[in-house]
């Protein structure tokens, strides 16, 4: 491929081709764009979430240590599983490694889990004095015509 530096008159040509430009820009904007959706906090244990009418929308935030319970009632403490008798010790660690002042246990149990279970991981993260505790919901789905909640 040869470069040319000159026109057929001899005159230097000073146009600048952004086109090269435009294609890298393009490939880090669809890089960006891909990327970014992995910062979106997803739970790596899929429960479902039992429903709420007055549920927000959350995304999680600095202090914040979760507690899955599946519907078989297994226990995980930020995505690792931990067993029921070690789940007091687990929360602990895990409040020694969360930097923030205010630290938030967040419980997502499953709709079909154990009440039983739920309300020992609440009782654990208290007794290791994590005293912000909530549980985790899901907005119900409203039916054609209605409002969240039923309402019409």
């Amino acid at each position: 491929m040869a470069i040319r530096t000159a026109d057929e008159h001899g005159d230097i040509i000073a146009d600048i081709n952004i086109t090269p430009l435009t294609d890298v820009m393009l490939v880090l904007l669809i890089i960006f764009m891909v990327t970014a959706t992995f910062f979106v906090a997803e739970p790596a244990m899929q429960v479902e979430l039992p429903p709420a009418v007055t549920s927000e929308l959350v995304t999680k935030k600095d202090g914040e240590i979760t507690v899955i319970v599946n519907r078989e009632g297994s226990l995980f403490v930020d995505d690792l599983p931990v067993s029921a008798d070690r789940l007091t010790h687990e929360l602990m660690e895990a409040a020694r490694r969360v930097s923030a002042e205010r630290k938030v246990v967040v419980v997502r149990g499953d709709r079909e889990a154990a009440y039983g279970q739920i309300i020992w991981s609440m009782d654990s993260a208290r007794l290791v004095g994590l005293r912000h505790v909530s549980l985790a919901t899901e907005q119900p789905e409203a039916r054609e015509g209605e409002r969240p909640g039923g309402q019409r």
